[in-house]
């Protein structure tokens, strides 16, 4: 298997994955959504609220914030929590948001300052802590480290030269068909005629068709915030080399046992 970096990013991230299968590619996919952990607020103590919104509602919303990461908590054994405070009485009508909140590690953090948690009107006040831990995607959406994860099977485009004109590009790598057709060998090299030859295909032109290579295989997101793209890929090969490396501990534990018996 090989695999290339089509887009690395702060905030996204494609990679191509060749000479792979499916369920490899899905395993991977699975493996950043489900098994890579990070840290969301699990639990709210309330003290005040004197606000038009019950507790169940604005903990939900705190929840949902993503949190930036801090890969020293990694390395912390047992119940890894930070906790974070909020306490405002409104002298006006006016907005809380997530910069608000005061964490008690300055590295765990709300992913932005502008998320906004609820509306308080004058007068009406607002105390509580909430208790930020460590999980993963599996457990609950809330400690899923990315949004929009999709993979697919890489499309190569065929075309007429005597019907389609692309633009003058010198990225695009052509392999000459029968007749006056071409093939696009690798549309991640050249996104422009990619998306010129879609477009056409989407429209019902002629002298555009298109193939799917399952060998070849593209896996896109964009990081939540809570980790850099770079470090969820790892993370998540990682988690996957652990899974298996326990099955095998425990097949060749479980063979030896059916041995002796």
């Amino acid at each position: 298997m090989r695999v290339k970096v089509v887009e690395m990013r702060e905030d996204r991230a494609t990679i191509l994955l060749e000479d792979t299968t499916p369920a490899l590619a899905n395993a991977l996919r699975r493996s950043i959504m489900s098994e890579v952990p990070v840290m969301a607020v699990d639990e709210v103590i309330f003290f005040i609220n004197t606000t038009d919104f019950i507790d169940e509602y604005i903990a939900h919303r705190l929840a949902m914030i993503p949190l930036r990461t801090d890969p020293r908590l990694y390395k912390m054994s047992g119940d890894v929590f930070v906790t974070l405070k909020l306490d405002k009485t409104a002298e006006e009508d006016m907005t809380v948001y997530s910069g608000d909140l005061e964490s008690s590690d300055p590295l765990v953090i709300p992913v932005s300052s502008k998320i906004p948690i609820v509306t308080m009107r004058k007068g009406q006040k607002l105390k509580l802590e909430a208790i930020a831990r460590l999980g993963r995607g599996r457990q609950h959406a809330k400690w899923q480290p990315v949004s929009g994860l999709r993979y697919q099977y890489l499309p190569v485009y065929e075309f007429d030269s005597s019907i389609v004109k692309l633009s003058d590009c010198e990225k695009c790598e052509l392999e000459k068909l029968e007749g006056s057709w071409y093939r696009l060998k690798d549309p991640t090299k050249c996104p422009v005629c990619a998306s010129q030859l879609e477009k056409m295909l989407n429209r019902g032109e002629p002298g555009v068709r298109v193939k799917w290579d399952d060998k070849r295989i593209l896996i896109g997101f964009e990081s939540n915030g809570q980790l850099p793209p770079f470090r969820i890929i790892t993370m998540a090969a990682e988690e996957l080399v652990k899974k298996f490396e326990e099955f095998e501990s425990k097949f060749v534990s479980a063979v030896g046992r059916s041995k002796e018996s």
